[in-house]
């Protein structure tokens, strides 16, 4: 599934989620996974899951994971 922010931006998509996280894959030059917390999900639309915050904040304060194979 795709990750938006609040804004309507694509942030990445879903390659795997735990009890209390989604593990958002991010890339850029080089790919990047994200935890970003069941909390932090405003909905899910039309297969998209939309978040309460833009794309930016996972640079403020990352949480950065090893990225997982897929």
């Amino acid at each position: 599934m795709k990750v938006r922010g609040h804004d309507g931006h694509a942030i990445g998509r879903i390659v795997d989620m735990n009890r209390d996280e989604l593990i958002v894959e991010k890339r850029l030059l080089r790919r990047h996974d994200y935890l970003v917390s069941l909390e932090d999900v405003r909905e899910v639309r039309r297969g998209e899951v939309i978040l309460n915050h833009g794309r930016d904040s996972l640079f403020f304060a990352p949480r950065e994971v090893t990225p997982i194979r897929h």
